[in-house]
């Protein structure tokens, strides 16, 4: 009997190591759809193209980065986007930017006889520490589809967070887009005129 028992606690104990590993927690980037601007019913007043946003190939993952000091970066295994980040910086920024312009993005679908503005998006930069702020460098450029001259652009963003939590720390990258999308949208509207918007040189 004292044979047995040894046998099924062992045998408990090797099953207990093959138990699998706690689900990752994952965030999104993108808003609660009631903090999303809606295109209002008579349709939409323009056509956007945004072309999948370029990242370094460091953070080309699902996994949330974080910079500790110097150069060493820390992957959480444990806390990561429910896409690769690109993917979701490319899904919350084409929200953004059609509830900003009352547009449609075109991998939605095009609209006929509207105006339609090519966008393409590139975070040079993108860090983000525990208890500190997402710092990100952005280059981004809006080409009228029809041809003629658009806008090249270059900004820099921060965005606090408002505690030492990964949580925290995916708010202020919520908030951060919500920059961005910001500049972009600006500089999508400054095209008809002509003038430059901030952070932008007409070309």
């Amino acid at each position: 009997m004292k044979t047995h028992a040894l046998g099924v606690a062992a045998l408990a104990a090797g099953l207990s190591g093959c138990a699998a590993p706690p689900a990752p927690d994952v965030y999104t980037l993108q808003v609660p759809s009631r903090e999303a601007a809606a295109v209002p019913s008579a349709g939409p007043a323009m056509v956007i193209d945004l072309a999948p946003v370029a990242l370094p190939e460091r953070l080309r993952r699902r996994q949330i980065v974080l910079r500790e000091d110097g150069a060493k970066l820390q992957m959480l295994e444990g806390q990561r986007w429910s896409a690769t980040l690109g993917d979701e910086l490319q899904d919350a920024l084409s929200s953004a930017l059609q509830g900003r312009l009352h547009a449609v993005d075109v991998a939605k679908g095009g609209v006929a006889g509207k105006p339609a503005y090519r966008i393409n998006v590139e975070f040079s930069r993108l860090d983000a520490r525990l208890g500190g702020p997402v710092e990100a460098t952005v280059a981004w450029s809006v080409k009228p589809s029809a041809g003629g001259a658009g806008q090249v652009c270059l900004g820099r963003f921060e965005q606090a967070a408002a505690g030492g939590s990964v949580a925290d720390v995916v708010a202020a990258h919520q908030g951060l887009v919500a920059l961005v999308a910001d500049a972009i949208a600006a500089s999508v509207r400054a095209v008809p005129g002509g003038g430059p918007a901030p952070y932008c040189a007409a070309g």
